[in-house]
């Protein structure tokens, strides 16, 4: 390979990365090669995945703490011995 042609080559931009950044409309054809329209194929597994990339995200936050009280329950000693639910006697 000539030198001028590996120069070329090297600081060409590539063609894969500038697609993959893209995003898919619902009208394009879709990225798995079927043929058929991302809204056809792919989109509702897609839209379900991103949904629980969220919800894992959430979950690992709230699972690190980070200062966080847990809410009081509704039930007065719930999740307490039953000595330790009951109020001082006098």
């Amino acid at each position: 390979m000539p030198l001028m042609d590996w120069i070329k080559k090297m600081f060409s931009p590539r063609p894969s990365a500038s697609a993959a950044a893209r995003e898919l409309g619902r009208n394009d054809l879709c990225w798995c090669g079927s043929g058929k329209k991302y809204k056809k194929c792919h989109l509702a597994e897609d839209a379900r995945k991103r949904a629980e990339a969220g919800y894992a995200a959430q979950f690992a936050a709230r699972n690190q703490g980070g200062g966080i009280v847990p809410p009081k329950s509704a039930k007065k000693g719930r999740g307490l011995p039953p000595e330790a639910a009951q109020p001082p006697q006098r």
